[in-house]
């Protein structure tokens, strides 16, 4: 069970599809992509108006992250000169342009083969590749950048960013820094990053329908955020706004199948059970539940059939009809748009879903319901199995 200090959210950082603020996304943020259209797909879910920051250029996902940095340092921020400061990102794959592919990796081919012993003496750490692909250099330049003394960084898939979370706030829970930035970022709206998911068959090449009986893949998204973790003394001794209570989180791995999770849905399952162990509470504490919800049918029958157990008729949706999959960003963009609920007191309706899958056997909501939810339940599942369940209370 948690122990250790109470920690509460007093601010976040967005950007997704949807915007900059925590509302209940209500339509789909689906938007004709020339990349997208050359593979046959309807659509992704992009950032509008993103401004490119001059340490990560031409990297849409380092300029949505230290977007959401500076937003949730700026916000209420009286009180926090002198406080000890963490910075906890989840972050995904590369995002390599073609060009830096023709010039990096193309002259490594030499009469159809690719030549190791060339590749080795090209791509030092200084080049294009393998820099952008350290999984810890975003977070490394945006701490430093905001004095944090600790900053961890996350590289789990599509769990990534939620995982972030859980160590943001058991580092605050400890006493190792007084305040968290903890959540995520990424960007796979690129070609390669298009064609990867394609390749897999991941992606719905028109509408994305989670729980749905026609679904067929997911909206690509793109997207970053981080919520504000405190200690709930730190919080209130400066007079910060408390949008929410953190309670506890769950993880596990499946290690059943490189992309696909176990068809029952042990691993979700598991970080479920373990996030309620850790919150100290039961299943009917829970009040409604962000799925994973990707579209896929595989995966969102698993995730049905573990909530199910786990859970029972608890209400469900997903976000990622409306802002898309922002794959390592998933778990922090959605923890926020959390936030809505809470201050709305409502349960966000899952965009997309229309005539729902009897396979899936869980209370998706069609709807908005009003509700206002003493906790929520927020999965993020990736890809090699790793799980990871949050949950967030009513402040």
């Amino acid at each position: 069970m948690r122990q250790g200090r109470a920690v509460v959210v007093t601010g976040y950082g967005l950007r997704c599809a949807a915007g900059s603020r925590a509302v209940l996304p209500r339509v789909s943020f689906a938007e004709p992509h020339p990349a997208a259209t050359a593979l046959g797909i309807a659509g992704v879910a992009q950032v509008a108006g993103l401004v490119e920051d001059p340490r990560f250029p031409d990297d849409r996902k380092g300029s949505l992250a230290a977007e959401v940095v500076r937003e949730a340092l700026a916000v209420e921020r009286e009180g926090l000169d002198g406080a000890r400061l963490g910075l906890f990102l989840g972050t995904g794959l590369s995002s390599m342009t073609a060009v830096e592919v023709a010039a990096e990796v193309y002259p490594c081919l030499e009469k159809g083969e690719f030549n190791h012993a060339a590749a080795q003496h090209r791509l030092k750490m200084l080049s294009t590749a393998p820099l952008r692909h350290m999984p810890a250099r975003v977070t490394e330049l945006l701490g430093a950048a905001v004095g944090a003394i600790l900053t961890e960084t996350s590289f789990s898939a599509c769990a990534a960013s939620a995982m972030s979370i859980a160590e943001g706030a058991r580092a605050v829970a400890r006493g190792d820094v007084d305040v968290a930035l903890a959540g995520g970022h990424d960007s796979m709206v690129h070609p390669l990053g298009m064609l990867s998911f394609v390749v897999l068959g991941a992606l719905s090449p028109g509408v994305s329908r989670p729980f749905d009986r026609r679904r067929d893949g997911f909206l690509l998204g793109e997207g970053a955020a981080v919520l504000r973790l405190e200690a709930e003394e730190h919080a209130r001794a400066r007079g910060a706004p408390i949008l929410a209570r953190w309670l506890g989180a769950g993880t596990s791995v499946d290690a059943w199948n490189v992309t696909a999770p176990h068809p029952e849905g042990h691993g979700a399952a598991l970080a479920m059970a373990r996030a309620l162990r850790d919150a100290g509470l039961v299943a009917s504490d829970i009040d409604y539940v962000n799925t994973h919800g990707t579209g896929t049918p595989i995966g969102d029958r698993a995730e049905a059939l573990a909530v199910r157990k786990v859970l029972g008729d608890v209400p469900v949706s997903s976000f990622k009809g409306a802002v898309g999959h922002t794959i390592a960003a998933a778990g922090a963009v959605e923890a926020t748009l959390c936030l809505a609920a809470f201050q709305e007191g409502r349960l966000p309706l899952s965009v997309g879903a229309e005539e729902l899958d009897p396979e899936c056997p869980v209370n998706v909501l069609m709807t908005e319901q009003r509700c206002r939810p003493r906790a929520i339940l927020s999965n993020s599942f990736g890809f090699g199995g790793q799980n990871c369940a949050i949950i967030l209370g009513a402040p």
